[in-house]
C-alpha cells in the first residue's frame, strides 16, 4: 500500500497488548470487545493455523467505524511466520517463492487483512533455521521501517541469547522487541531480560 506513517503522535508502546491466537470465528466479535473494553493494542499474526488475521482486521474496522477508537491510538502487531510454521494446507503466501519474496507477500496480506496502511510493530515469529535466513527476513524488515510502513521489528520464540545477541549486534535497525513465553523451562529468561534491559528492548512476555 502506497500510504505511510503520519508524522502525526501515534500510539505509544504498550503495557499489554490483546492476543488473538486461537480464537477462529470468534475473532473478530472478541477483539471488538477486547477494543470496546478498553484495549488499545492487539496481537495477530499472517498464520492462519493459529491465528484468523481477517477476523482480527474486520473486529478492528467495526471499532473504528462505531467511533470507539481511532487507528492512530491504537498499537497494532503482527508477524512473519516461515513455512515450518504454517499449515502446509493454508499458508498465506507462495510456499515455492524466494524467502525475501514470501516475507513481502505476508507483509502485503497483513495489511489487507488488517484494512492498515502501517503496521505499529513487525514481529519474525521465531529464528530461521540459520542465522543467514533470519538476517534475509530481518533485512526486509528493515526496508518497510525505512519506508515508513512499519513502526518497529523484533521477534519472538527466541530463547538462546547468542542468538539474539548475534541478530542485534548485525542488525541495522535493532530489535525493539523479543516476545517469548515466560515460564521455567527458559529459567524465566533471565539473561535474556538482562541484556535487554541493557539496550532498551521492550520483553514481551506470553504465557
Amino acid at each position: 500500500m502506497a500510504t505511510t506513517i503520519s508524522t502525526k503522535a501515534l500510539a505509544p508502546i504498550p503495557s499489554i497488548i490483546y492476543g488473538t491466537a486461537w480464537k477462529k470465528e470468534a475473532t473478530q466479535g472478541l477483539v471488538a470487545k477486547a477494543l470496546q473494553t478498553g484495549f488499545k493494542a492487539i496481537d495477530t499474526a499472517c498464520q492462519p493455523k493459529h491465528y484468523n488475521e481477517p477476523g482480527v482486521g474486520k473486529g478492528i474496522e467495526q471499532v473504528l467505524d462505531e467511533g470507539w477508537i481511532k487507528r492512530e491510538d491504537l498499537w497494532l502487531q503482527t508477524k512473519f511466520t516461515s513455512i515450518p510454521g504454517q499449515d502446509p494446507n493454508n499458508i498465506p503466501y507462495d510456499e515455492n517463492a524466494e524467502l525475501t519474496q514470501q516475507v513481502h507477500q505476508s507483509i502485503s496480506a497483513s495489511l489487507r487483512n488488517l484494512k492498515t496502511s502501517y503496521i505499529d510493530a513487525l514481529i519474525l515469529h521465531s529464528p530461521m533455521h540459520t542465522h543467514e535466513d533470519t538476517l534475509k527476513v530481518w533485512k526486509v524488515f528493515e526496508e518497510y521501517v525505512n519506508k515508513g510502513i512499519v513502526r518497529y521489528i523484533g521477534i519472538s520464540n527466541c530463547y538462546d541469547l547468542n542468538v539474539f545477541e548475534r541478530l542485534y549486534s548485525e542488525a541495522t535497525i535493532k530489535p525493539s522487541f523479543i516476545q517469548n513465553r515466560f515460564y521455567h523451562k527458559s529459567h524465566f529468561d533471565v539473561n535474556l531480560r538482562a541484556f535487554c534491559d541493557k539496550h532498551d528492548i521492550k520483553y514481551q512476555s506470553f504465557w
